[in-house]
């Protein structure tokens, strides 16, 4: 095999595309949010209904944050507050309505740390030190993504987060990519194993509860459902599988990442599939939470395959 890796600057931030020479597969990494903004067959079809960036970051929030790394809360913060640690805390960073949105890192300048070339893989090593730039969150960590591509159109997101502090913090970690098999994803079909759905009021607020449900227990065409709903994933199978004639594509997240949260847009183009360390919310209900101990690393890592079907 073997693999390329170019780097481009765009605006105030860099594209890393990595290449699979034989395959013809490439991905774009961005720098900025460290998120992952194509992935290219080589018919020349993006799986990834990613952001327009080439004059810059442009409506990245208005248009769905996607891609983006969601970290140290995912989706909706509570009126942007919570308590740790017997203090308060209120997030100043982007809100929808009342409710804070998608955490405070998706927009992040990541530093290209390292950049490597074996025999069946192509990485990048992305680096952001956090330095209390929010006041609602006033605690220093460092998080690292290292994005890989691999032969058989495999593609692993690993991230790295390390507190900085001589306290606990704390933190949960989520991505945002939106997928599209086709033009639309009507034609899709969804599979994977849950302990059940996760109750939203009517302002996407978890209430705590979980539901029995079993809807995409076995394959199940999407049509035209909307989706916005928070699973908590099978602890022996947490595989999410889309599906369409075309291809397959399988969402493998390791055990750290235990919640699914799955929307589609208005435009039925594409379906956000966000793996998720802690469930919405979770600085306030704690569903998921993790409590990053002083000087302690936690690793999280993400798998994506793409399997093309023959014609």
């Amino acid at each position: 095999m073997s693999f390329s890796i170019d780097i481009q600057s765009i605006s105030t931030f860099k594209r890393i595309r990595i290449t699979d020479d034989c395959s013809n597969v490439y991905i774009d990494i961005i720098s900025k949010g460290g998120l992952l903004n194509s992935w290219v067959q080589s018919n020349n079809w993006n799986i990834i209904d990613g952001n327009k960036l080439e004059h810059g970051w442009g409506e990245f929030e208005a248009n769905g944050f996607k891609g983006g790394k969601m970290n140290p809360f995912s989706c909706r913060l509570f009126n942007g507050q919570y308590k740790h640690l017997s203090k308060d805390y209120t997030i100043e960073k982007f809100y929808l309505g009342k409710h804070a949105l998608h955490g405070i890192i998706y927009d992040a300048h990541f530093e290209i740390e390292e950049t490597t070339i074996n025999t069946n893989c192509a990485s990048v090593l992305l680096t952001y030190h956090y330095q209390k730039s929010d006041k609602g969150f006033p605690f220093k960590y460092s998080i690292q993504i290292k994005w890989s591509l691999f032969e058989n159109n495999l593609v692993i997101a690993e991230t790295i987060l390390t507190n900085k502090e001589n306290m606990v913090i704390p933190m949960m970690d989520g991505w945002h990519p939106y997928f599209k098999l086709q033009e639309t994803i009507n034609e899709c079909s969804l599979q994977f194993n849950c302990e059940g759905i996760m109750e939203y009021d009517e302002e996407l607020i978890p209430t705590g509860n979980i539901i029995p449900d079993n809807t995409y227990g076995s394959k199940a065409m999407i049509g035209t459902t909307q989706l916005d709903n928070g699973y908590l994933l099978d602890k022996n199978n947490s595989d999410c599988i889309l599906e369409n004639d075309l291809y397959t594509l399988i969402v493998k997240p390791d055990k750290n990442y235990p919640y699914l949260q799955l929307y589609t847009p208005p435009h039925r183009k594409s379906i956000a599939i966000e793996n998720l360390s802690a469930a919405p919310d979770s600085l306030n209900n704690k569903m998921g939470l993790y409590l990053l101990q002083p000087q302690e690393q936690w690793t999280l890592t993400t798998a994506y395959q793409l399997i093309t079907k023959s014609l």
